[in-house]
């Protein structure tokens, strides 16, 4: 089958372009045919792409080929849309000028929609395609429909959390504009029966044409086998962070005034390295981390105050204190420097910077001031906090080459958002490591603890009153169980994800949809 697919971002670094990366693979794995419409710089560098293009008004430029071992063929396409990057969250992307779409000016937005309507034509144009799946509720499908105005094709929308959450919920022009895309779509794919739920609420004449299509995750790419310490050789030197800005994030601590100052310090720090980059000596000190005893428990996210990993921290601190426990916390994020400093402050028990930390709270990652949600400054944390700094990892991004080369070696794995997430992928790609997450009890995440939990003796999600005591409770009484029977537990999630939650069995369902 020939399939157009669109995507408005780029194909690693996050869960929606992952997902698209990870689904399109599967396609042509399955010997579908996809053209793909994203802003990836590099499409070449991924195994099933066969072909890279720009596309504009003018029409289709090629930009080279490549074998790929996949039956299908993916050609991608990039719109040429200017500097401006419309995000629903904000961050940082390299070479772009970053606005998020309720910031844009009425002129900005009408010139991205244009700019995606032609290049979307084009493609219709070269591709002889059969079927158009958009990603994300907004605007995605409103391209789609304006793009497809007078043709019979049908297009089919995969709507992902963040747009929801971030910007149509936000803006009565936006959700309006959500609608006009949505009611044009034949099917509205949700990717967890939260978010289904989610999506009837907003918009209830749609209701029923939105299904829920959880998943998936590549089973073969984290598997419990793929451990390997070799691949701490390839995470040395780079643009990323490293000793130069952790002395600086000391000295910020140490010098800075009130809280606009501090902020100001660690958005200096921020600046400095690549943040979508592993640590400069990640290898090294991954190496030794590894080395060590105790139980292992991994974080892999973004870095900022809507994941909860400052509640992961807080709630650590009395794991470690009980079993020996060690936290890697792997990602990206303007909330980094902030849990760095926090990690610090409560290790070397400064209540009062940890006050101020605490207070402070979004406007760490450059959002307005607003204390820390489900996080709560006492005696007992700081007493179980003290010397925790030396147990605690930050490595920067690592993506799925390497990442999946190393979750095998964690004992439990930890998905503590405190924001409604649309399912929460990373949750099965721990259990398809054969690692056993514990997730909050919440939004889509609480559907992906109940699939990838089936059998176990224990409930993988977390209660969100009393969050970071239930957290610390969940994963102690799981950390002390006999060794042999957390041997099951991993192999049972291990297997629930891959009969429930593969990339493979996820386009299949897609195909009988579209078909």
């Amino acid at each position: 089958m020939r399939i157009i697919m669109t995507h408005g971002y780029m194909l690693s670094g996050t869960g929606s372009n992952i997902y698209v990366q990870s689904l399109c693979r599967a396609l042509v794995s399955e010997g579908h045919d996809v053209h793909l419409l994203c802003q990836d710089p590099h499409p070449l560098t991924y195994d099933f792409v066969g072909k890279g293009a720009t596309v504009n008004v003018g029409g289709v430029e090629d930009l080279g080929e490549q074998e790929t071992p996949y039956p299908g063929l993916c050609v991608v396409y990039r719109p040429e849309i200017g500097d401006l990057l419309p995000v629903y969250v904000y961050d940082d992307y390299p070479g772009w000028r970053v606005k998020t779409f309720l910031e844009l000016t009425e002129e900005e937005l009408d010139d991205y929609l244009r700019r995606n309507v032609e290049a979307l034509e084009k493609v219709l144009g070269v591709s002889d395609a059969e079927a158009v799946i958009t990603n994300h509720s907004v605007p995605g499908p409103l391209i789609a429909r304006r793009a497809l105005e007078g043709s019979d094709l049908p297009y089919i929308s995969i709507v992902h959390g963040s747009c929801l959450q971030y910007v149509s919920r936000k803006s009565e022009m936006y959700m309006g504009l959500t609608s006009e895309g949505l009611v044009g779509a034949r099917d509205i794919l949700a990717l967890s029966s939260h978010s289904a739920g989610t999506i009837a609420e907003d918009f209830p004449d749609l209701a029923g044409r939105t299904r829920s299509l959880p998943g998936g995750v590549d089973t073969y790419l984290f598997h419990p086998g793929a451990f390997d310490r070799g691949v701490l050789e390839h995470l040395e030197g780079g643009p990323g962070r490293g000793r130069a800005q952790r002395t600086l994030l000391r000295e910020a601590l140490r010098s800075s005034g009130h809280a606009g100052e501090l902020a100001g310090a660690l958005r200096a720090v921020a600046e400095s390295y690549d943040a979508r980059s592993h640590d400069t000596d990640a290898g090294e000190r991954l190496r030794g981390f590894l080395d060590r005893e105790g139980p292992l428990l991994v974080y892999v996210g973004k870095l900022i105050h809507s994941k909860g990993v400052h509640s992961l921290i807080s709630a650590f601190s009395r794991v470690r204190k009980e079993t020996g426990a060690r936290l890697l916390v792997v990602g990206f994020g303007t909330f980094r420097e902030g849990l760095e400093a926090l990690t610090f402050s409560l290790s070397a028990g400064d209540e009062a910077t940890v006050e101020r930390l605490a207070e402070m709270g979004k406007l760490l990652e450059g959002g307005p001031a607003g204390p820390l949600e489900h996080f709560e400054l006492t005696d007992e944390l700081l007493g179980d906090a003290e010397g925790m700094e030396d147990d605690v990892l930050f490595v920067g991004a690592l993506y799925h080459g390497d990442l999946t080369k190393i979750l095998p070696a964690a004992d439990a794995a930890a998905v503590p958002s405190i924001f409604p997430e649309t399912f929460g992928l990373v949750a099965a790609e721990f259990a398809a490591s054969g690692v056993v997450p514990f997730v909050s009890d919440h939004s889509g995440l609480r559907e992906a603890g109940e699939i990838v939990g089936r059998g176990l003796p224990f409930d993988l999600r977390v209660g969100m009153d009393g969050f970071e005591e239930n957290y610390a409770k969940a994963l102690n009484d799981y950390l002390k169980l006999p060794e042999e029977e957390r041997r099951r537990c991993e192999e049972l999630v291990r297997r629930n994800c891959v009969e429930h939650l593969s990339w493979g069995t996820l386009a299949e369902k897609l195909v009988a949809l579209v078909d």
